[in-house]
C-alpha cells in the first residue's frame, strides 16, 4: 500500500513539473515574441544596397564595415529646415536608449547618410553630428561626392530624393531597419505620433538574437 501510495504521488509531481516546464517554456517564447513590435516584419522588405562613403574624419566607410550590426539607416541633409534636425534629435534617444539597453556599438549602429555632399562635407557633417550629441562609436555620418549618384544609393533604399530650384531637397523621411544579414526589415515614419524610441530600441534587440 504504501508503495503504491508514493507511485501515485511521485507521478503527479512528475506531471506537475512536466506542466510547469511547459508553461515556463510558452511563457518564454511569449515573453521573446513581446520584445518586437508590430512594426517589425517577420519577411524582409528589400535589401540594403552596398556603399562606400566617407565619415566624419574624411575616412573610409564600407557597407561591409557593419556586417553583423543591426542598423538604423537615415538619409538626410544637414541644412534641412524641417523634418531632418526633429528625426536626427529623436534618434538621438534612440541612441540613449541604446546604451541602456547595451546594443549601442557593439550590436547595433545608426547610420546617417546625407545626400548633399556639396554643402555636407565631413566637417560640416561632424559639427552637426556633435550639436545633436552623436557617440561617434555607434553612430556614424557619412556623406559622399557626387550628388546624384546619392540619390540613387537612396533611391535603392527606396528613399525618394528631388531637388528644387532653391537648392532644397524633397525626400522621404523614414528610418530603415536592417539586420544583420543586411535585409531592410521595417520602415519607421517618425512623424506617427504613436511611433516611441524604445519600440525601436525593442525592435534592434529583437533582431540582435536573429
Amino acid at each position: 500500500m504504501a508503495g503504491g501510495f508514493w507511485a501515485k504521488n511521485w507521478f503527479k509531481v512528475g506531471i506537475t513539473v512536466v506542466l510547469l516546464a511547459i508553461i515556463a517554456s510558452f511563457a518564454y517564447k511569449l515573453y521573446g515574441q513581446e520584445q518586437a513590435s508590430a512594426y517589425l516584419k517577420d519577411k524582409p522588405v528589400g535589401t540594403a544596397a552596398p556603399f562606400e562613403l566617407t565619415d566624419t574624419e574624411g575616412k573610409k566607410v564600407s557597407s561591409s564595415d557593419f556586417d553583423n550590426k543591426v542598423k538604423l539607416v537615415y538619409f538626410f541633409f544637414a541644412s534641412c529646415p524641417d523634418v531632418c534636425p526633429i528625426t536626427t534629435n529623436f534618434l538621438s534617444k534612440v541612441q540613449d536608449e541604446m546604451k541602456a539597453q547595451k546594443v549601442f556599438g557593439d550590436k547595433a549602429d545608426i547610420v546617417s547618410i546625407s545626400f548633399d555632399p556639396a554643402r555636407d562635407n565631413p566637417a560640416a557633417l561632424k559639427e552637426y553630428a556633435i550639436r545633436n550629441r552623436a557617440d561617434f562609436t555607434g553612430w556614424k555620418f557619412l556623406t559622399g561626392t557626387d550628388e546624384q549618384a546619392m540619390a540613387q544609393l537612396a533611391k535603392k533604399y527606396s528613399i525618394g530624393v528631388t531637388k528644387d530650384n532653391t537648392g532644397n531637397f524633397t525626400h522621404s523621411n523614414v528610418i530603415l531597419l536592417v539586420d544583420k544579414k543586411g535585409q531592410i526589415r521595417t520602415y519607421y515614419n517618425p512623424g506617427r505620433p504613436d511611433l516611441d524610441y524604445k519600440t525601436i530600441v525593442k525592435d534592434i534587440k529583437s533582431l540582435s538574437k536573429e
